[in-house]
């Protein structure tokens, strides 16, 4: 009893290809009929076909390689997108706070007028660094120097 269907007639076309001591490939291809076509290729197109699987295989490889990094690149993009509207978001918080404390130092600075004109003080006859801390030795020394 001969086996029948397509794995019967692949193992009889490769005891074929080797008991045929011909250069080249020969390529057998079954139709939907049972028919058999053989098809001989040269060795010169067996190595042309042969490079260009390779470099398909390449060129393939390449393509993937490419698609992840661009993956990792645009995931980074993204995360920095991210930062970067939370870092807008809270440097525009910090221009306002530092707006307000603007406000508040010129309400301050009138007030400090006003004080100093009900006391009877000088206005506006100090020294910048008076009054901003002790400013260690040279800081006293003109403290004093004014003063005298």
């Amino acid at each position: 009893m001969r086996p029948h269907g397509a794995f019967a007639r692949i193992r009889g076309a490769c005891r074929y290809l080797t008991q045929s001591g011909r250069a080249g490939l020969t390529i057998f291809a079954f139709t939907g009929t049972g028919a058999m076509r053989r098809i001989r290729l040269a060795p010169p197109a067996v190595l042309a076909i042969l490079l260009l699987l390779v470099a398909t295989g390449l060129l393939s490889g390449g393509l993937i390689l490419h698609a992840a990094r661009h993956g990792v690149d645009l995931a980074r993009t993204v995360r920095l997108e991210r930062e970067n509207v939370e870092l807008v978001a809270r440097l525009a918080a910090q221009a306002e706070q530092l707006t307000r404390l603007a406000q508040e130092m010129g309400r301050l600075r009138e007030l400090e007028a006003i004080i100093r004109t009900i006391s009877g003080m000088e206005t506006g006859g100090e020294h910048p660094l008076i009054g901003t801390g002790d400013g260690g030795f040279r800081g006293r020394a003109l403290r004093e120097s004014l003063r005298q």
